[in-house]
């Protein structure tokens, strides 16, 4: 018996020294055979990506092992403009190859240590804002290099990543019909009216005509006089796409300028208390714009400003703030802007009626 042990043992140690042999003289085999590796995801089908400007967006990229290598690889991944063609050609379609300055690799090359199935993560940015308008583009990835594993080999199927990019392009923005439109609250207007015909009340900046104007209340026999800020409050009767607002100036005798605001906030709500001045917390968008220089610019010395909200809203309410105007003076070029009173002649809202998809 304990010759029949011994040798057992004997023959144990041999297969334990040959299988450790094995692994020295076939680096790299697989637990089934060779490694072999795709990518994550990939498929027939793309990846269809729509953004809108100026956008990125950032997908991630890994090697997926569907058998498994004994050794840590390194996996290079590369963008392949040979196979739009071969793409087009097989799904009658004639994308363009995304152009280069709308992609990025931050990383091009994964690790996939020994016997695992998942890679490390490489990274695309894709970039709307550098994308022609409108048109889909396509972007194949596949495996430039695997190092580490000389058997180790690319898999037929779920080898090409292939990303379908375009630019999305919103309808223009358009000066919204403010039929209907109502002014809730205005901190100062000129309630005995100027001129003939009669003007300077709030309700004037919705009404169509450059003729009429707002104007704060300038004398102290009518009631207090109060200096900037200035607010008024703009009902449009339903919810709306806000994207900007554009002012028009006041105009004198000759056409000259009568202190144009350039120093104003547009705040936008979908519902308010009271009449927009009780709490601040309904305004969920505020933005200020500033005139730095009278000629050029934004809310500069003009007939017409025009500014536009760095976000899209949708809103019924509009809160607008008249921090200080253009200091006309009596000639055609204004002073620096210290006019804390004001006045203009129209407020109107660039926009659309419809909700439009900002994701």
């Amino acid at each position: 018996m304990k010759r029949y042990a011994s040798i057992r043992l004997v023959a144990a140690a041999a297969l334990l020294i040959a299988s450790g042999g094995c692994k020295d003289d076939n680096p790299g085999t697989g637990l089934n055979g060779p490694a072999v590796l795709a990518i994550q995801n990939a498929g027939a089908e793309p990846l269809q990506i729509s953004l809108l400007e100026p956008k990125t967006q950032t997908i991630d990229i890994r090697a997926v092992a569907r058998s498994v290598s004994a050794e840590n690889l390194t996996v290079t991944f590369k963008v392949d403009r040979t196979l739009v063609d071969a793409y087009n050609k097989a799904h009658d379609t004639s994308y363009e190859l995304v152009p280069a300055e709308a992609y990025e690799f931050s990383k091009k090359e994964v690790i996939l240590p020994r016997y695992n199935e998942v890679s490390s993560t490489a990274q695309v940015t894709l970039n709307s804002e550098k994308m022609p308008d409108g048109e889909q583009y396509l972007l194949p990835i596949t495996i430039e290099q695997i190092k580490g594993d000389d058997a180790a080999q690319t898999s037929d199927e779920g080898n090409v990543y292939y990303i379908l990019f375009n630019k999305r392009v919103l309808p223009p923005a358009q000066l919204l019909d403010r039929e209907g439109w109502k002014v809730v609250h205005c901190t100062s207007e000129y309630t005995p009216g100027e001129g003939n015909p009669k003007t300077g009340w709030a309700k004037d900046v919705l009404d169509g005509n450059p003729a009429s104007y707002w104007t704060y209340n300038f004398k102290a026999s009518v009631g207090p006089v109060v200096y900037v800020p200035l607010y008024f409050v703009f009902d449009m009767g339903k919810e709306v796409t806000v994207r900007g607002v554009r002012i028009t100036a006041r105009t004198k005798a000759g056409g000259v300028l009568n202190n144009p605001p350039g120093d104003i906030t547009i705040e936008t709500a979908k519902t308010i208390t009271g009449d927009g001045m009780e709490n601040d917390a309904d305004w969920t968008y505020s933005e200020r714009f500033t005139g730095t220089k009278p000629d050029e610019g934004i809310m500069s010395h003009s007939l017409h400003n025009s500014v536009y909200l760095g976000e899209i809203q949708r809103a019924r309410y509009i809160r607008f703030t008249l921090h200080m105007s253009w200091n006309s003076g009596s000639s055609v070029k204004p002073t620096p802007m210290t006019y804390k009173g004001g006045t203009f002649a129209e407020f109107e809202v660039w926009g659309n009626l419809e909700e439009l998809n900002l994701d």
